[in-house]
């Protein structure tokens, strides 16, 4: 196809060679007298057919995928109106709009692919929610819109999912044909009752939002599917328990390091490995009892300490400025400094002074090994070794902390039910708060002990 700078006279004289049906010459900046000009618009250009059709075109791509629209007779249009119309659609594309949307054919809709349907979905609603539901649609629904991390790691890297994404399994299949059997199919893959039920919630939101938008005329094919019944196991601890987990924080359990000193040759080599695996074991462990001690003292979630500085806890007066807390939302403008101060134990103080030790040159509390700009995504290994000492339950997590500390305020121990909701950042909601209550036994044994010496048992 000819690439030559569009004129009024070679918008006359253009025709159709005799071997094609039709010829597109592209706007160009180099003229048919091999002189340049300014002024050409890249992606306008004149179609002429064999039966002498002529028609300006834009070609274009939107959503990754590559269109061609005729924008106007020669007749109607001139070359300078055409390269206007074209630099008017070229800035809709640049805003992330589709310029023949107003145009678009309404039975066309009703043809629509699986993954046309899913992208419209993703470009309307679904990018302006949060990035976590985001990451829970692209994986259910749509990988390829997967976002890439952060920072590489190699978190996950072997994990191996044995289901296909919706958008995967019927990619070019027509929307609407999309019956409740092809959801049963795609429902069979899951084993787990959680995935299960977040792939359907996550393809019938994508019905409901076309079935509202008249994009299919049809009731929703995920209406006959059931949900599973999930049955959660109560995670209880008893008051040994606590104590045992109490004390492994504060007093970390850590592997002797052996003498190599005294070894030489292959042996000594062996053992310098040993011990550098003991010693990352160790340094794993006390990181972790670090978070953990304050997790527990301060009754925080995990996702509070991702994100905590060291210039957010004032260790003189005991005071930690907690931001971005989950429960109160502070401040809807993004310019204020905007915080709430809670007290903190002595303990903490001396928790935070070792992080800042280990970490000198961090902003962040907990930072990622590889990049200490980043928050630290995860203690996996600390974690099993942590859950491997004697008296800590296998289902043992760290939000359970929370839970603990705050069962075993609310046990009697002369606090308020008022004060721990709005130091866990519950808006003053007691409610939320008992949710978290563990229902401790062993506070209440004394009153059944006292019945029996009443009965003489």
């Amino acid at each position: 196809m000819p690439k030559l700078y569009l004129t009024d006279s070679l918008v006359l004289t253009a025709q159709c060679p005799a071997d094609k049906y039709q010829e597109i010459f592209w706007d160009y900046p180099v003229g048919a007298d091999g002189h340049i000009r300014s002024g050409s618009v890249a992606g306008l250009g004149l179609r002429v057919t064999a039966f002498g059709n002529k028609a300006f075109v834009h070609v274009y791509q939107y959503n990754g995928k590559r269109y061609r629209k005729a924008i106007g007779s020669p007749v109607l249009l001139n070359v300078a109106s055409a390269r206007l119309a074209v630099g008017q659609r070229e800035r809709q594309l640049e805003a992330g709009e589709n310029p023949d949307s107003d145009t678009e054919d309404t039975r066309r809709a009703h043809l629509l692919t699986v993954r046309e349907a899913i992208d419209r979905y993703w470009e309307s609603h679904i990018q302006t929610l949060s990035e976590g539901y985001r990451d829970g649609f692209a994986l259910f629904v749509a990988r390829w819109r997967k976002r890439s991390p952060r920072v590489e790691t190699r978190r996950g890297h072997n994990i191996k999912r044995s289901y296909v994404d919706f958008g995967t399994m019927f990619n070019d299949r027509p929307f609407a044909s999309i019956k409740p059997l092809d959801i049963e199919r795609y429902q069979k893959q899951f084993t787990s009752p959680y995935s299960h039920n977040d792939g359907l919630r996550h393809v019938s939101a994508l019905y409901n939002w076309a079935i509202r938008m008249q994009l299919v005329d049809m009731r929703n094919p995920c209406t006959p599917i059931r949900i599973r019944k999930v049955v959660r196991n109560r995670r209880d601890y008893s008051t040994e328990q606590i104590r045992q987990i109490a004390r492994h924080i504060f007093y970390p359990v850590l592997e002797a390091v052996p003498e190599i000193e005294t070894l030489s040759g292959l042996q000594k080599r062996k053992a310098a490995l040993a011990k550098a695996v003991i010693q990352t074991g160790n340094d794993q462990m006390l990181e972790l009892c670090n978070l953990m001690g304050i997790l527990f003292l301060t009754m925080a979630r995990p996702s509070d300490l991702a994100t905590a500085k060291f210039e957010h806890f004032d260790l003189e007066k005991l005071i930690w400025h907690k931001h971005n807390t989950k429960g109160i939302k502070l401040s809807r403008s993004a310019y204020e400094y905007a915080f709430r101060s809670v007290p903190i134990h002595t303990k903490v103080a001396e928790l935070v002074r070792a992080q800042r030790m280990r970490w000198p040159e961090s902003e962040l509390l907990f930072p990622s090994h590889r990049d200490a700009s980043q928050p630290r995504d995860n203690f996996r290994r600390g974690l099993a070794r942590f859950k491997a000492l004697p008296g800590v339950p296998d289902y043992f997590q760290l939000y359970d902390l929370k839970r603990i500390a705050i069962s075993l305020m609310l046990a009697g121990q002369g606090v308020s039910h008022e004060a721990i909701s709005h130091y866990v950042d519950h808006k003053g909601n007691l409610e939320t708060t008992m949710i978290y209550d563990l229902g401790l036994v062993d506070p209440l044994r004394p009153v059944t002990e006292k019945l029996g010496d009443l009965l003489g048992v």
